[in-house]
């Protein structure tokens, strides 16, 4: 058998193979040397890594007793660097009240965590939010919380806000509740308020009064931001409501003798006669008159009493030296406007010529100035007291005797109203006012009372 001669292959052809498969061996060898490095390299690099990673924020929420039976303090505290906060606020066994706090309080953290997200980080922001605890001698506890967000050292959101419970049944306290949910009582608390303001010596020199009226008007949601101590009453409104100053919220405090006459017995303060006196204030309008306010004058002076005058204007021009002799004899003189109008109905000028030309008069006819004033019908709003500029005086014992014209119901309204503060409506036009004024003052004077102007009654 002939075998065929196998051709030979090329030598170029055994070299290049012979390349090809030490190429892949050195190109495997250096992929697993660079794996191999790579997991030996990830690990220290995982652990720098960590180490530079910030700390996970935590908020530390833990609770205390108080001095407050049944209340305790809740103090919520975070790490993170970037928002941190401090938040004290009250907790009691009621399901209710504490869901009313915690909504306050979540209401706060929003709006702070909101001022991140839009770019108003600062170094020295903070969220802070504290409270005061205070306990009325009806054994009702009111909270006063201040929550405060801080952007710099000048920049502070500010706000105080109130809520009020009974600690034995959980009830929340409302302004309702301390007048008698009396509308007519609302309002009679509203005008001893806004008084309040405009006579507070802190407000002088800040004080808008055009914006007092609408955060004090006798609406309820109005008076719902309040706390309530065994002596007063505190009163909370936002920065800059009714001042030129915006520095954070402001606090009128209200005595409660001065609302005493409004508030239901429970919430009333006891005082005694040894302590301040019984007074009360007697006041005339319409007048003077020639013949009733002479015969007025007159029993005033037998019972060695003061009182206050709200004069028309009109009525001083022609009868000057009546309202001479009033000035004369030491009693407070008022502005009454000059024609009687209902001052909220006039435009502005119509409504400036009512009270200036009125103490422009008496100023002219008695030498001494109006010091109070008391619209017509006791119809105001802010226009009238913006241009006044003098205290507004009303009045909580309207005795109708331009009604009834008839001297023993004049005396048994006096009997059935008055109180220690009181302020007494009376008009000096009408005789029967003049022949029912000595009993008057006799029932008074036997029950203790001392007669004052509005000026000196504390509780106008």
């Amino acid at each position: 058998m002939k075998f065929k001669k196998r051709k030979r292959r090329s030598l170029w052809i055994d070299v290049a193979f012979s390349s090809a498969i030490m190429a892949m061996i050195a190109i495997a060898l250096l992929l697993i040397f660079n794996t191999s490095n790579g997991f030996m390299s990830a690990s220290p690099n995982k652990s720098t890594n960590k180490a530079k990673e910030e700390p996970k924020s935590e908020v530390l929420i833990n609770s205390s007793d108080s001095n407050f039976a049944g209340i305790k303090i809740v103090t919520e505290t975070t790490n993170d660097p970037k928002q941190p906060f401090a938040i004290q606020y009250p907790q009691s066994e009621y399901d209710e009240f504490n869901g009313r706090i915690l909504a306050y309080i979540d209401q706060w953290k929003s709006r702070y965590l909101e001022s991140s997200h839009k770019g108003q980080d600062s170094d020295t922001k903070e969220l802070n939010i504290s409270f005061e605890t205070v306990q009325n001698q009806s054994g009702n506890y009111s909270f006063a919380i201040l929550a405060a967000i801080s952007t710099s050292e000048s920049d502070i959101d500010s706000e105080i806000r109130t809520f009020r419970i009974q600690p034995e049944t959980g009830k929340e306290i409302k302004m309702a509740d301390l007048v008698g949910n009396d509308v007519e009582k609302l309002k009679r608390t509203a005008k001893v308020v806004r008084d309040h303001i405009y006579q507070n010596p802190k407000f002088k020199d800040v004080l808008i009064p055009e914006n007092v009226w609408g955060p004090t008007e006798p609406l309820w949601r109005n008076y719902q931001n309040f706390a309530l101590t065994d002596q007063s009453v505190l009163f909370y409104y936002g920065a800059g409501v009714f001042t030129e100053e915006s520095e954070g919220p402001v606090t009128v405090e209200v005595p409660l003798e001065k609302l005493n006459p409004f508030l239901a017995a429970d919430y009333q303060v006891e005082v005694t006669e040894k302590q301040v006196g019984k007074k009360v204030a007697l006041t005339f309008d319409d007048g003077p008159d020639p013949k009733s306010t002479v015969r007025i004058l007159e029993t005033l002076e037998k019972y060695d009493a003061k009182a206050t005058f709200f004069m028309l204007g009109s009525r001083v021009e022609y009868y000057p030296e009546i309202a001479q002799q009033v000035a004369v004899a030491g009693h407070e003189l008022g502005n009454h406007s000059w024609n009687h109008p209902s001052l909220t109905k006039l435009p502005d000028k119509k409504l400036y010529d009512e009270v200036q030309g009125t103490t422009d008069i008496i100023k002219q006819v008695t030498g001494e100035p109006a010091t109070v004033f008391r619209p017509p019908y006791g119809a105001e709003n802010e226009r009238v007291r913006a241009i006044t500029n003098l205290p507004v005086v009303l009045w909580d014992v309207d005795t109708l005797d331009w009604k009834h014209h008839n001297p023993q119901k004049l005396l048994a309204k006096v009997k059935a109203n008055t109180r220690n503060g009181s302020i007494i409506l009376m008009h000096d036009i009408h005789k029967s006012t003049a022949d029912g004024l000595d009993s008057v003052l006799a029932y008074l004077q036997s029950q203790g009372y001392t007669f004052v102007t509005v000026s000196e009654l504390e509780s106008y």
